[in-house]
C-alpha cells in the first residue's frame, strides 16, 4: 500500500512538475511574442517616418540657399493639386519666412510672414467660418499658382473636413466636407 500511494504522490508531484514547465513556456513564449510585437511596431513607424524626414532635410537644404533660412521652426507638406513641402524659419536677416518648395522641379516661392495670413490666423479663420469641434491641422502649399492654407478639421459628426483659404488675402477659396 506503502508503493502504491508513493507511487501515487511521485505522480502527481511529476504531474505539478509538467505543468509548472507548461506555464514556464508560455509565460517565455508571451514575452518573447510580445517583445517581436514592439520590435517590429517600432520599425515599421520608423520606416514610416523615413520618407517625411527625408523631404524634411531636402527642403531644409533648399531653403538654405535660396532663402538663406538659419533656423527652421517648422515642416508642412502638402498634398493638394501638385506636392509641395514648406518650411518655417528665421533667415539670416531674423526675418520670419515661410518657403514653399514644389516636390518636382524644386521651383521654390519665399513668403514673408508679416506679409501674409500665418497659420496660427489660417486656423482662426477656419474656427470662425466652420465652427468645428476641432482643428486638426493646417498645410502650407500652392493651387493655382496661389500661396493658399489647407486647414483640416473634424466636424461634431466625427466627420473630417479641408478648409482652403488664401495665405495672401485670408479668403475662402475651397471647402471639402463630410469625409
Amino acid at each position: 500500500l506503502r508503493e502504491v500511494i508513493n507511487d501515487l504522490l511521485e505522480s502527481v508531484s511529476n504531474k505539478d512538475k509538467e505543468v509548472e514547465d507548461v506555464k514556464k513556456n508560455i509565460i517565455v513564449g508571451a514575452i518573447v511574442i510580445l517583445f517581436l510585437m514592439i520590435v517590429s511596431s517600432y520599425t515599421i513607424f520608423y520606416r514610416s517616418q523615413q520618407p517625411m524626414l527625408q523631404a524634411q532635410k531636402e527642403a531644409t537644404a533648399i531653403a538654405e540657399e535660396n532663402a538663406n533660412i538659419q533656423k527652421v521652426q517648422d515642416f508642412y507638406w502638402y498634398n493638394g493639386s501638385e506636392t509641395y513641402f514648406t518650411l518655417a524659419g528665421i533667415d539670416g536677416n531674423n526675418e520670419e519666412l515661410y518657403v514653399i518648395i514644389k516636390k518636382d522641379g524644386g521651383e521654390t516661392t519665399v513668403l514673408n510672414t508679416a506679409e501674409v495670413v500665418t497659420e496660427s490666423e489660417a486656423k482662426s479663420i477656419t474656427q470662425a467660418d466652420k465652427k468645428p469641434e476641432r482643428i486638426l491641422e493646417a498645410r502650407l502649399g500652392i493651387e493655382n499658382e496661389e500661396p493658399v492654407w489647407e486647414v483640416t478639421y473634424k466636424n461634431a459628426n466625427d466627420t473630417i473636413g479641408y478648409y482652403l483659404i488664401s495665405a495672401i488675402s485670408g479668403k475662402w477659396l475651397k471647402d471639402i466636407e463630410n469625409i
